[in-house]
């Protein structure tokens, strides 16, 4: 619930700042979402990141959704415009298999994301951004059903992105964000030593038409204030990440995304410090019958530089450095209604590395967008 009223609070806010400086507010979008899906886990984890006693290899769990996203345009004209986005649901699951007894997780998510964009001159783009996210978990279940502990994520960009010189375009972003991490559980204090702050730098470039080619790379810092990189004269743990890679992506009837990237993460504690590789593709492909078919794939190779045993990983790591693939098919019911069928699979770390869970699972959902949207 604090997560929702957060967000909604941001959002009211901005509403009631902006309207009267820039006139009426015109919805771009707004769907109200209903989801039903059944999951699989499994994988032999350590209940080191959990702080109940029970854990199975293998669990089941049934799970609804009901979730509402939009997006909003403040103010918009040929030179600057301001946009809005919000995105906000809850989940509720029962998962069995357990030896203790059963457990009936509930999650809150929100998100909220400001952006505003400006015109300079007619070389470039400036794109600014200020967000939050968070998410509540009550019941949160022992492993293998793997599920994120609670968190507060405020962010923050800026970028540049250039017209085209000789067919080639630029763009340019820093970043940062700060995130506090949090459990209602008696004794999860542990959960303190992922609280971070960071910061990046990206770049990247390119080029093409219908058919678009870019490179780009970045470096990012990252601190733990509650984390102790047992060495004397750097008494707190502190990464940076390098990142490079390449992407493909090809717009028309049929879009098509091919991608590449390396990762190199060091530290000055040698827990977290590894080299990462990944590839992933994303197509939209039209079916007869008004079916669209869409696939996404990811396959992640990693490894560790030091053979540690203990290696906590900053939660989110496991979502860059899973291995994904899911296959959806989605069609329109009636004019502002479609249904989607989804089948997924995961394999990634939680937050205790070199420990992976497996996800399989199915979905139907309804997506719902009132008259007007």
């Amino acid at each position: 619930m604090t997560v929702l009223r957060v967000a909604c609070a941001t959002w009211v806010a901005v509403l009631a700042y902006a309207a009267p400086l820039y006139g009426q507010v015109v919805w771009r979008d707004l769907v109200i979402s209903l989801t039903g899906s059944v999951e699989d886990y499994n994988g032999n984890l350590s209940a080191v990141s959990n702080f109940v006693a029970d854990s199975v290899e293998n669990a089941a769990a049934a799970a609804g959704e009901v979730a509402i996203r939009g997006a909003l345009d403040l103010f918009t004209n040929d030179r600057r415009g301001i946009e809005l986005t919000f995105d906000g649901g809850l989940r509720q699951a029962a998962a069995t298999g357990f030896k203790v007894r059963d457990y009936a997780p509930r999650e809150w998510a929100g998100s909220a994301s400001l952006t505003y964009r400006e015109r300079m001159g007619s070389w470039a783009r400036l794109v600014g951004r200020a967000g939050y996210r968070g998410r509540s978990v009550q019941d949160r279940p022992p492993p293998p059903f793997y599920l994120q502990s609670a968190y507060s994520i405020g962010s923050g960009s800026l970028g540049l992105v250039t017209r085209a010189f000789d067919g080639v375009s630029f763009d340019f972003t820093v970043d940062g964000e700060a995130a506090d991490y949090r459990s209602t559980v008696l004794g999860s204090q542990a959960l303190d030593l992922l609280d971070r702050r960071a910061a990046g730098v990206n770049a990247g470039a390119r080029w093409g038409g219908s058919s678009i080619m870019r490179v780009f790379g970045g470096v990012r810092w990252t601190e733990y204030p509650n984390q102790a990189s047992f060495v004397d004269d750097d008494p707190f743990r502190r990464d940076r990440r390098v990142n490079a890679g390449l992407e493909w992506t090809h717009v028309g009837t049929v879009f098509a995304q091919l991608g590449f990237e390396g990762m190199i993460n060091r530290s000055n504690s040698n827990r977290p410090e590894y080299d990462a590789i990944s590839v992933h593709g994303l197509f939209n492909v039209p079916l007869p019958g008004r079916l669209l078919l869409n696939v996404r794939a990811v396959v992640t190779g990693k490894s560790y530089v030091e053979g540690t045993k203990f290696a906590r990983l900053v939660p989110g790591e496991e979502a860059d450095n899973a291995s994904i693939a899911y296959l959806q098919i989605t069609r329109p019911l009636a004019r502002n209604l479609d249904g989607a069928v989804r089948f997924g699979w995961t394999r990634a770390e939680t937050d205790i590395g070199r420990e992976y869970y497996r996800r399989f699972g199915g979905s139907i959902q309804f997506n719902f967008r009132p008259v007007g949207f």
